[in-house]
């Protein structure tokens, strides 16, 4: 049975199939799915000796005398099958040939208890756990969190073209080479075009780039040293400078990346269009590699992709002689990137935390690059920034627009995502801190709080404004100092590390800043109080009969005037005619008065009783 057999079948199905082979038939269909072909892969393993005994020339596949049927197709994996068939239940029609049918197939009612919801929790990241498998998920685990990967691990597009189509989203795959001649395949499947948001500014709707770069460069392909790409404009892309190369792309069109690592270090990378030859379009020096590894790597914007992955290396063009797909590459010269922690309470979130300006950018760069090994995801405004470029800098407000609305967006994906990462924003109120880190429940949650002395952030703040040309305004930095709270150590953090000054002088500082500000600040405007004209009786006055107390004045005016039931069960607007009072609504020029003042027209009782509880 091969894989894609396995796949067509159903869940009644495939559990008839798990029960056969006294299997563990629950759960969802993922997870039967890989249960089944673990087995499969299982009894292939057992049957290979006698596979070999039993061989003849007949054809492709071959009978063993332990009764199981061995097959090796173009379609998929060399899997075995049990020679004698598997009776079904009564409620399953399965056709001679062995392809199931399905039909009035009826799902058994269970109850869905434990296990069931753990296990559709784990299946996630449980999903194909074998290494001929693995291939599958080797888009999902290094790839920027705005890229989405298909269900069949195989082609993907960016997650958020539609709220945000200047985003550029970059997937590395997992696998790499380090020594022969290799390449891969991609498609450009179609482009896709946000119906909701104006891209007419734009001159590159839609971004493809194709080709190879190290496992320590950044997922914007091109943009730093050893990262090599062929752009689908036709250019040759790395260390963010662009050369003619090759034909523009369009829908439908294949991309072939081949690259060769000789023995002595040096590397040759070359493209394909439709299976023909571009010609080679970068050459590195071994001392540029430096025995690193190159790894397939992709960015696309505004279009989905698919990659040809199949582990039996059949190509969708020919490739060029004594070329390999990656995942027909032998072992020895195939190696993988750093895998990602296997459980969330290993992963790690640090939040930095600091006034604009402080220093809280330059930390957490320096902090990535001592400890690589963590493979920490940086999430700002300025890597989002990175990711979206224009041409020229009129367009900016739009770009800082998109990038602040994509960062929320990011954080929230983030939080169901087995990673390290670092918060690199402002921090500063409780509320904010709050509101994202409880997303990280079950992490590591750590606080790096950077307050330097006074004259240290005024010159760093005066540098940043130098550098990126704008300036912070002055009402904004006066409300972050009065608002600007230290984190304690909790629930919401395990710990916290003070970077600058300790906890005692931090305090001190952020206390004098708070005094500053609020002598400064502008006095808030006073709100005004709302004047409910006409306030519901019942919230006023409830009378006996629902047993609430009666107020003072209430009382005075009983004593005054005697006990009158409409005071209570008789209020104006409640089952009255209010037209009965049309020739009483006068202007009134004078002073609003109580039931004490009887000089009022309204305060008299023979006039209109119980005024005193409306006004």
């Amino acid at each position: 049975m091969l894989v894609e057999e396995v796949k067509q079948l159903k869940v009644a199905e495939l559990r008839a199939e798990l029960r056969g082979r006294g299997l563990d038939w629950r759960g969802l269909k993922a997870g039967l799915q890989a249960r089944l072909i673990s087995a499969l892969a299982a009894a292939q393993t057992a049957g290979e000796a006698a596979l070999d005994e039993a061989s003849s020339p007949e054809g492709p596949c071959q009978s063993a005398t332990v009764g199981t049927v061995h097959c090796l197709t173009s379609k998929g994996w060399f899997l075995s099958r049990s020679a004698a068939p598997y009776r079904a239940p009564a409620t399953l029609e399965t056709r001679v040939d062995g392809q199931n049918e399905g039909m009035n197939v009826k799902r058994p009612h269970e109850e869905k208890g434990r296990d069931y919801y753990e296990f559709k929790e784990e299946i996630q990241y449980n999903r194909y756990p074998h290494k001929w498998l693995g291939w599958y998920l080797c888009l999902a685990d290094n790839s920027d969190l705005h890229f989405e990967v298909d269900v069949d691990g195989c082609s993907g597009q960016p997650l958020l073209w539609e709220k945000f189509p200047l985003l550029r989203s970059g997937c590395r795959l997992t696998h790499g080479f380090t020594q022969g001649k290799t390449g891969f395949e991609v498609k450009l499947v179609k482009t896709l075009s946000a119906a909701t948001v104006d891209m007419s500014f734009d001159p590159e709707p839609y971004v493809l780039r194709v080709g190879w770069s190290v496992d320590s460069a950044s997922l914007q392909l091109g943009e730093e040293e050893l990262s090599f790409g062929f752009d689908g404009a036709g250019r040759a892309v790395t260390a963010g400078k662009a050369e003619e190369f090759g034909e523009p792309l369009s829908e439908g069109d294949v991309i072939g990346c081949y690259a060769v690592i000789s023995e002595g270090g040096e590397a040759e990378l070359s493209f394909h269009k439709n299976g023909h030859s571009l010609g080679v379009a970068f050459h590195i020096t071994s001392s540029a590699l430096g025995g690193r590894a190159l790894y397939p790597h992709i960015l696309c914007k505004n279009c989905s992709v698919t990659l040809n992955l199949d582990p039996q290396g059949t190509a969708w063009y020919p490739a060029p002689p004594g070329y390999y797909l990656l995942p027909v590459l032998p072992s020895a010269q195939r190696t993988r990137a750093s895998l990602p922690p296997p459980h969330r309470k290993e992963c790690e979130v640090l939040m930095m935390v600091g006034m604009p300006g402080s220093g809280k950018s330059h930390w957490a760069q320096n902090h990535l690059a001592k400890n690589p090994e963590k493979c920490y995801n940086l999430l700002s405004t300025n890597t989002i920034l990175h990711c979206m470029k224009l041409p020229g800098p009129e367009h900016k407000e739009v770009l800082l627009q998109q990038a602040t609305q994509c960062l929320a967006h990011l954080i929230r994906i983030a939080a169901n995502k087995r990673r390290n990462f670092i918060l690199d924003q402002a921090n500063i109120y409780p509320s904010a801190r709050k509101h994202k880190m409880l997303r990280f429940h079950g992490y590591q949650r750590r606080a790096v709080v950077v307050v330097p002395s006074d004259a240290e952030w005024r010159r760093r703040l005066q540098q940043q404004q130098q550098d990126e040309g704008v300036e912070a305004p002055e009402m904004s930095l006066l409300k972050s100092k009065v608002s600007f709270t230290l984190p304690e150590q909790g629930e919401l953090f395990e710990d916290i590390l003070f970077v600058e000054l300790c906890h005692e002088e931090a305090e001190r500082l952020l206390t004098t800043y708070k005094e500053e500000a609020r002598r400064l600040l502008p006095a808030p405007p006073k709100r005004k109080k709302h004047q409910n004209r006409h306030p519901k009786f019942h919230m006023n006055v409830q009378g006996r009969a629902h047993g609430k107390r009666i107020s003072t004045s209430q009382w005075r005016h009983q004593k005054q005037y005697g006990w009158h039931p409409c005071t209570y069960i008789q209020p104006y607007g409640c089952n009255s005619d209010p037209q009965r009072y049309r020739d009483y609504y006068q202007p009134c020029t004078g002073q609003w008065n109580t039931c004490d003042q009887s000089q009022s027209y309204y305060s008299n009782q023979d006039n209109y009783f119980g005024s005193q509880v409306f006004w």
